[in-house]
Order: C-alpha cells, then structure tokens, then sequence
C-alpha cells in the first residue's frame, strides 16, 4: 500500500518521518511517497493522501485514492480551494495534542489582562503595592463546544473562572452555563466578559462576530480569537476598540496570513497579535491518530464513522 504526502508549507521531513513511524508501530505496512518531491510527478498508485495545502494536481494523477486525510484540525482553506473531488471523503486532525496547547494560551491571555501582567518587565512598574484583582474573577464565554473548545471551558473552569459555553447544537458541560443556536447567542454574549472564538470557518460562522453582536458584550470586554479570522468583521472590532466599548483583543489568527506589514492591528494600543502559534500540530500524536484511522478502515470501518468525518455541508 503507497501513501502520498503533501506537506506545502510544512517542513516535510519531521512529517514523513513522523507517520512513517506510527504506520510502523500501528503494524501497516505502508510506504510513505514524498508526493511533492517526485519529478515528473507520476502516478504511484496511492490509496490514502496525507496532505496540507495540496495543488489540483495530486487529484489528477492519482485515480486510486480512497481518503484525504488532513494534516490539521482546520478544513476551511482544504474546502475552498476546491481541489479535492467530491467522491473522495476527507477526515481532519481531531485534536491530536493541539487543545491543551490553545488551553494554555487562552488562560495565559485572560491571566495577562486581569492580572494587569503587561505592567511589569524592563522599563515597567516595580511597584511592590501594585492593585491586585478582588473580587469576582470576570465570566469566560466559549464560541464552541467542540474538542478545542472544550478543553478551553474545562481549563478556564479550572482556574475559578465562571464558564458559559456557546455552540450551534445543545451540549450539557457540568458547571457550565450552556448556550445553543442563533437565538441564544446574544444572551450568551451579553454575559461574557472574556470571549474566547474557538469556532471554524463555515458558511454560518464566517462574519459571525460583526459590529451589532460584539456590541453586545459587556463594556470593557475582551475579545481571543484562535478559531478562524474570517468570522470576525475585522472593521468593526477595530471600531469598538477604538470607541472603548471592547477594553482589547489578543487576536492569534487572521484572514490573511501572514498578517500584512500595514495591518491596523499591528499598531492598535489594545490589541495583541501573535502569528497563529496558539495550537501548533504536535506531529507524533497526529501521525499516530491517522494510522489508527487507516487501521480502521483497512479493516472495513466505514469512514463515515470516524472522528475527523467531515461534512462538506457544514464545512468541518
């Protein structure tokens, strides 16, 4: 059995040792193409590709393929380019190792801002009776209920923040307020005061988060976004942070990356902005959750039932 791997922009070769080796330890034996690399690029006859960002040309030559697996937890760029066709079923990445690492940047974040962090280091305060937070730790509210979404509400749960969680169908999170469909969401934001966007890209969530739903928020709120920029109306976030209703942004991803030199971002006073590294893809737990994915369909599974099925209609 061959394996095409489409890297792009990833480095390929800790990829393609990666899988190699969890195809080793799942007992497949498989061999593992470096499909980019071959010159010309001829069929090898492949019945699985492994692939980020991959050219039209990968689906021209191989006719044998049977699964598209995604080397991410995102799918929205894969979609739209619209290079991948329509027989052929694509799982994504569900999180393998990725949500404790957005967990950690999330808290890290919320704990900057109401611990006053920013304050201190080289030229900053060295005030020994500098205000601490009393009272009330503020109420995180998480866009998202999924794998990502989930371990955010369960690690800002941890920390004595109050939780409410917000997601296109019912889920029921122990000690958590929970929140579902369009008709509930301006409630769900009316009562955050941190909103963590851990939402993909879809046809529902693309602009989601315009200027009347952030305006919704209460006064000071702040905003972390490490879902998808697209469903953030960029303009209109930078309007309530200039006006003072939004006290700021921690902002980890963008609708165009990388983000442009001239982006207003860059400059705003309240907004901090990292270059999309608050989950990068552990590779080992990633290759293995694909060989045991393999494993599972060689054996017959229909890949319908795994985990990272996507849903064309839904986008994820």
């Amino acid at each position: 059995m061959k394996v095409a791997l489409v890297t792009s922009s990833m480095p390929l070769a800790p990829w393609e040792n990666g899988i190699t080796r969890a195809f080793s330890e799942a007992g497949l034996a498989a061999e593992v193409v470096a499909w980019e690399a071959r010159h010309p690029r001829s069929a090898i006859g492949a019945r699985y590709a492994l692939v980020w960002l991959p050219s039209s040309a990968l689906f021209e030559v191989e006719r044998d393929l049977k699964v598209v697996f995604n080397l991410g937890a995102g799918v929205d760029r894969l979609l739209a380019n619209a290079v991948v066709p329509e027989r052929l079923p694509i799982v994504r990445l569900v999180d393998a190792g990725m949500a404790v690492r957005m967990a950690e940047y999330v808290c890290f974040a919320i704990a900057r801002a109401t611990r006053g962090l920013e304050r201190f280091g080289p030229g900053g305060l060295r005030d020994w009776n500098a205000s601490r937070p009393r009272g009330k730790p503020p109420t995180v509210g998480v866009l998202g209920a999924g794998a990502i979404g989930g371990k955010i509400a369960e690690a800002a749960a941890m920390f004595g923040y109050p939780v409410r969680l917000w997601s296109r169908t019912p889920r029921t999170c122990a000690g958590m307020e929970s929140f579902a469909g369009l008709e509930h969401l301006d409630v769900f934001l009316a009562g955050s005061n941190f909103l963590v966007n851990a939402l993909p890209l879809t046809r529902d969530t693309e602009n989601l988060l315009d200027r009347a739903r952030l305006s919704r928020l209460p006064e000071g709120a702040h905003l972390i976004n490490v879902g998808r920029g697209a469903t953030i109306v960029d303009a209109d976030l930078l309007a309530l942070l200039d006006n003072g209703h939004l006290g700021g942004a921690t902002l980890d991803v963008f609708r165009a990356e990388p983000l442009p030199d001239d982006d207003p971002y860059w400059s705003h006073p309240n907004v901090i902005v990292t270059p999309h590294l608050s989950g990068p893809t552990p590779i080992a737990p990633a290759a293995m959750q694909i060989a045991e994915a393999i494993v599972q369909l060689e054996r017959g599974v229909p890949v319908s039932s795994l985990p990272g099925y996507v849903d064309r209609a839904r986008g994820y």
